[in-house]
């Protein structure tokens, strides 16, 4: 009745049903919580543990794949003092909803491939990326999840996948000037003297 009440489905009794187009986009179906397919989902998504829910809640930032670390950039960050533990708890959070089947495992974007990685594998092998395909448990999780919170994920994330590709060229550029032996100019002045 309410789908029709906002002219979101369209009903010809005896003859046919339509949706209108574009109306999955316009229904908040968050705010459906007296039926029993989100008040089913909130419940699902409450019971989680505290890590697999945040995981969940930043899993719902992303519209198209995501990795580990773009989740690990806004909870434990390797610039904040996380350890690998912290990778590793959240590793295991992601593949506990993979298997409740809230988040599937995908292959990589086109986009995500630079040449330099269509040839090779990673250190440690392949990235592995995901996606939430859900639409009800996107969309009731991202209920669940404030503005600012959800353009800060989206900002970490990018930060990181900027240094994690900037930082090691530039690394290796400072090493490189580190490793050539300096000699301050009081020395070369006192060492002058004494030849």
């Amino acid at each position: 009745d309410q789908l029709m009440q906002d002219q979101h489905l369209l009903v010809n009794p005896g003859v046919s049903s339509s949706v209108a187009p574009g109306a999955l986009d316009r229904i908040e179906i968050a705010a459906w919580n007296h039926t029993q397919m989100v008040g089913g989902t909130v419940c699902l998504l409450e019971s989680l543990d505290p890590i697999e829910a945040a995981s969940l809640k930043m899993s719902t930032c992303f519209e198209g794949p995501f990795t580990l670390p773009d989740l690990a950039a806004s909870s434990c960050s390797q610039w904040g003092g996380a350890t690998h533990f912290d990778l590793l708890r959240l590793y295991r959070a992601t593949q506990k909803l993979i298997k409740m089947k809230i988040i599937d495992a995908v292959d990589a974007p086109a986009s995500a491939l630079r040449p330099s990685m269509a040839t090779q594998e990673g250190l440690y092998g392949s990235t592995q990326h995901f996606q939430m395909t859900n639409v009800l448990v996107r969309t009731v999780g991202a209920a669940m999840v404030l503005e600012a919170q959800r353009k800060s994920v989206k900002r970490n994330a990018l930060i990181d996948r900027v240094l994690k590709q900037d930082l090691p060229d530039r690394m290796m550029t400072l090493a490189a000037k580190k490793s050539v032996q300096h000699i301050p100019w009081y020395y070369e002045r006192a060492l002058r003297r004494m030849l």
